[in-house]
């Protein structure tokens, strides 16, 4: 999960957990509070039909004991109370859809006694069933709705039951009452009364006194306590006391143990009895009073407490929602912001340490500030990230330094290397002036092209090294001679096929770079390719500048490669070179690099040939308008007749920057036109099956039979127009002829003489020049051609 979803969760859970919580204990409330009201409702409507028919069903008890005492008792008043207890009933059956659920089933059982009442009369009235009998079924009716009424009173308040207790006992005690004022009843109306009644009369004004006593008085609040206490001892209370006593102490005349009954006797009962039972129900109903009004008061704070728990229970639960947002909230802010601030250290300290390796002052506490997140567990963790940029900037520091350091190393060594073949090439073009030999020049050319190479490859160190080219041209120069110049830095360039447009011009500044980036991509078609197949190279003026396009038949790459290779070329890395040691594709870095400074568009293409097309676009901005704007110096060679790139050296290599350039005589290029020479003939290609290039060439001479490779000869000034030349150094039809006495007598006064310099490199223009005539023959009207390279097998020094 993400750290949104996990903190979300930590947030939601205690929130679901505490809205369960409140659910719960809301119900729970509420479900006692519906079920005590229902039950209250209940009560309140079904505990008076109750008590009706406990008190209709006790006098009805009472007049149907009279009636099987005395044969001509009177039966008005029975039949008048059998229809108030019918009436009593018929009320209390109507609220039978009202009774709740726990309550059916003492409600079913005194609905099974009230409907044996009219079996119950019919034995009373056909004097079928005896006074015991009687006696005892009236009284298991009405203790059935004693049992029924306790149940409604029970509502489940636990203070309320406690509270309830007394008026049942008190209830109780009333049936007492009423079942001995029954027994009296029948000894009147009989005039006796048997030992069962006496013993019966005992046992209830036992438990009227154990009743009252020790289960009402002492459990009533003060006031409805000194109520029934009052009743108790009041004067029909010791009335009902005294005829009690009269009964049980009274002698037993006969040997039937019958207790004679008076008629006065059971008046006075009548009269006390009668004045009980109204103080007793007005007690009752003081206390149920106060009972009604203590359920309500109950059930008024069960709901007070439900709205008060459900409120406080919801607002706990918005309070923890909220909380919980609030700490999860922070918490993801203040660990998105240690995530912010480590990508920020990801993203900067690149950025620093780069520019830290070009040598800019970079205040790192500025840059990159400490990380403040407190004192607690995150707190810890951003100080450890503190640790780790503190840790990353000292590295990086010392990164920078090593790999600064070394890169001075390595600039400083290829400077001396380059200052060493710098000399070196000097050195050649010394010795390629003073030698005619063709031989010696042969070998002289080919260690000459080897310089020219290990002067590229020395170069290749500097820019790897963070450095750039030293050779630098004041002048704008041809295109055609800049290609020329990095097709004579190739190993194999014979393979290589030039085409391109005459007039279009470099400015001075693209020179240098441009040979050495086409320089390193001819190297590298022709290094991919088979021999001897050719690699064709051309230029061309387009939209946004001048294309050149360099395309080989090798064995190409696969469509990852092209991708990556561009995307180096597009982008170019901060190459660290000890970790691109064994890289082979450093000509590409290299290639890279120079483009990237000097704005060039390099793009790598499959070839219809199977190999590579690289197309190098060259800003129009990079294009010059016209011709050099100066001549070059004395000791020069025409740009065409020399490989672009002498190395002008500063610093340790003693040259001046923007010096020009040495003369490169290239043995193996092609004659090139040129103004006032002997020969004016238009550029060839060069190729694969092409013959070598001639050195110099001067007509044929008179003497020995010349050979199918006749060596060539030098003649002097042979490449000047007529009107330049040194009368003093007249060319003679002799090989070994130099410097002529003879003047034409067209010119009446010599020319000063060129210099070394300048007739060096005529002489050496003369030599190739020549050398191309004298090889093919003057009968031959075939281009110059060049056999296949000598080192085909030439080790590759560069990688694709």
């Amino acid at each position: 999960m993400s750290l949104r979803t996990t903190l979300l969760v930590l947030a939601l859970v205690p929130t679901v957990a505490m809205i369960a919580l409140w659910a719960t204990n809301s119900a729970e409330l509420y479900g006692n509070w519906k079920s005590i009201n229902d039950r209250n409702n209940a009560g309140k409507q079904l505990g008076q039909p109750i008590v009706g028919v406990f008190y209709q069903l006790q006098a009805e008890r009472q007049l149907s004991a009279a009636a099987l005492a005395g044969h001509n008792a009177d039966r008005s008043g029975l039949a008048e109370q059998r229809k108030l207890t019918d009436r009593s009933v018929q009320g209390l059956t109507a609220l039978s859809g009202s009774v709740p659920g726990g309550l059916t089933k003492s409600f079913q059982q005194l609905s099974r006694g009230l409907e044996r009442l009219p079996e119950y009369r019919n034995a009373v009235d056909r004097r079928d069933a005896t006074e015991d009998q009687m006696f005892d079924s009236y009284t298991a009716v009405i203790a059935s709705d004693m049992q029924l009424f306790e149940e409604f009173t029970n509502v489940g308040i636990g203070e309320v039951n406690v509270l309830t207790r007394p008026v049942l006992d008190a209830q109780w005690g009333q049936e007492m009452l009423s079942r001995e004022s029954a027994v009296f009843t029948a000894g009147t109306v009989s005039g006796h009364l048997t030992s069962a009644q006496r013993l019966h009369i005992a046992e209830v004004i036992g438990s009227q006194q154990h009743i009252y006593e020790n289960k009402v008085v002492p459990r009533l609040p003060g006031k409805y306590a000194k109520t029934y206490q009052h009743v108790l001892s009041g004067a029909a209370w010791k009335q009902k006391t005294g005829i009690e006593q009269q009964a049980l102490t009274a002698e037993i005349p006969g040997a039937d143990g019958r207790t004679p009954v008076s008629a006065q006797l059971g008046k006075e009962w009548q009269q006390s009895y009668a004045a009980i039972t109204p103080q007793l129900l007005q007690a009752s109903g003081v206390y149920s009073a106060y009972l009604v009004q203590a359920t309500n008061d109950k059930l008024g704070a069960m709901v007070t407490d439900l709205v008060v728990d459900s409120t406080v229970g919801a607002a706990a639960v918005l309070l923890v929602f909220l909380v919980s947002l609030k700490l999860t909230g922070v918490l993801r802010r203040r660990i998105l912001g240690l995530r912010a601030a480590a990508l920020e250290l990801q993203t900067r300290l690149p950025d620093m340490v780069e520019r830290l390796r070009q040598g800019e002052t970079v205040d790192t506490d500025a840059e990159l500030p400490e990380i403040r997140y407190g004192n607690d567990e995150l707190g810890m963790l951003g100080q450890a990230l503190n640790q780790a940029r503190s840790s990353a900037l000292e590295t990086a520091v010392r990164q920078v330094e090593q790999y600064r350091g070394f890169e001075r190393l390595l600039q400083r060594i290829a400077r001396r290397t380059q200052l060493l073949i710098g000399m070196q090439m000097k050195r050649l073009s010394t010795m390629q002036r003073q030698h005619e030999d063709p031989e010696v020049l042969e070998g002289l050319f080919d260690v000459d092209h080897l310089a020219a190479r290990l002067r590229r490859y020395e170069e290749n160190l500097v820019i790897l090294g963070g450095g750039q080219p030293q050779r630098r041209w004041r002048n704008p120069v041809l295109l055609l001679d800049l290609l020329r110049s990095a097709q004579g830095e190739v190993q194999d360039y014979r393979r290589i096929r030039i085409d391109t447009e005459d007039d279009i011009w470099l400015s001075e500044r693209a020179v240098g770079p441009m040979v050495h980036v086409l320089a390193e991509l001819m190297e590298n078609a022709v290094s991919f390719s088979k021999p001897p197949t050719p690699v064709e190279v051309s230029a061309s003026r387009v939209g946004r500048g001048v294309a050149v396009e360099i395309e080989d038949r090798g064995m190409g790459m696969d469509p990852e490669q092209y991708a990556e290779a561009n995307r180096l070329m597009t982008d170019p890395p901060r190459m660290d070179v000890m970790s691109r040691a064994d890289d082979a594709r450093l000509g590409l870095y290299v290639v890279a690099r120079l483009s990237a400074n000097l704005g060039l568009n390099v793009e790598l293409r499959p070839s219809s040939f199977g190999g590579t097309r690289v197309v190098v676009l060259v800003p129009a901005e990079l294009i010059s308008d016209g011709k050099p704007r100066s001549e070059p110096p004395d000791d020069a060679v025409p740009a065409q007749l020399a490989v672009i790139g002498a190395s002008s050296r500063s610093g340790q290599d003693g040259d001046p920057v923007g010096a020009w350039p040495e003369p490169q005589p290239q043995p193996h290029l092609p004659p090139q036109p040129h103004p006032g020479g002997l020969e004016a003939s238009t550029l060839p290609v060069t190729g694969p099956g092409t013959e070598p290039p001639a050195r110099a060439a001067a007509p044929p001479t008179a003497g020995p039979t010349a050979s199918p490779d006749p060596l060539p000869r030098r003649v002097r000034q042979a490449s000047l127009a007529a009107e330049l030349r040194d009368p003093s150094c007249v060319y003679a039809e002799q090989p070994q002829v130099e410097n002529s006495e003879t003047e034409p007598e067209t010119d009446p006064e010599p020319l000063p003489r060129r210099t070394t310099s300048r007739r060096s490199g005529a002489t050496v223009g003369a030599f190739q020049r020549q050398s191309r005539i004298a090889r093919l023959g003057p009968d031959s009207g075939q281009q110059p051609t060049q056999p296949s390279p000598r080192h085909d097998g030439a080790r590759k020094e560069d990688g694709r």
